[in-house]
């Protein structure tokens, strides 16, 4: 398994811990989005919201938030348990663009899943680890059953908070990162405010 070699001496690294999936996706794009339209300098993938209707439930797309090119993450595999899997080639691409975008030192990382790929050692870990170890602020979406895996490959040294979390504004001022707006914390509860 990949882990990180090195660390700043002060961490810059926030999971934020799900159960819930699709509110997850929603929250932490949303993150996302409004920090790229309020100039915060960003990099990372969050989960892109199109404008027309999936055509297949395998039809996972991710938009890289600095060059925001839109990859289809996942593909139909009738030999996997749930009939979709991970392209082997798009999450290269994935790695490929945001390793491109932490040469530019944006202010933060975001990443929509740290997933059963990164928690086996694969997937885009050696993209966090290296964000990681250049000390760029980084926030993660980590599902609760990858809770362990997270905590070993960042030594445990990451800040956790749950969806809706008011400690998320509070982290993002610490690192001198402004936000000014509402973010929905899913869709059947209410906003939240925050002025960075």
């Amino acid at each position: 398994m990949f882990r990180v070699n090195r660390i700043s001496a002060t961490p810059k690294i926030l999971a934020i811990v799900y159960s819930d999936g699709e509110a997850a996706s929603s929250y932490i794009a949303e993150l996302g989005y409004r920090l790229r339209e309020a100039g915060t300098s960003i990099a990372g993938i969050v989960q892109y919201k199109p404008t027309l209707p999936k055509q297949s439930r395998c039809a996972i797309e991710v938009e890289e938030l600095t060059s925001r090119f839109v990859l289809q993450l996942s593909e139909e595999d009738a030999d996997q348990p749930f009939g979709c899997r991970v392209d082997p080639e798009a999450l290269a691409e994935a790695a490929a663009l945001i390793t491109a975008a932490l040469r530019k030192n944006p202010d933060v990382v975001i990443l929509n899943k740290f997933g059963r790929l990164e928690a086996e050692g694969g997937g885009l870990g050696e993209t966090i680890a290296e964000a990681i170890q250049l000390g760029t602020p980084l926030i993660a979406g980590v599902p609760r059953r990858n809770l362990a895996p997270w905590r070993a490959f960042t030594k445990g040294l990451a800040e956790e908070i749950s969806i809706g979390s008011t400690r998320l504004y509070q982290w993002l001022a610490a690192h001198r990162i402004i936000l000014d707006c509402e973010i929905a914390v899913a869709p059947s509860m209410a906003t939240i405010r925050a002025t960075g």
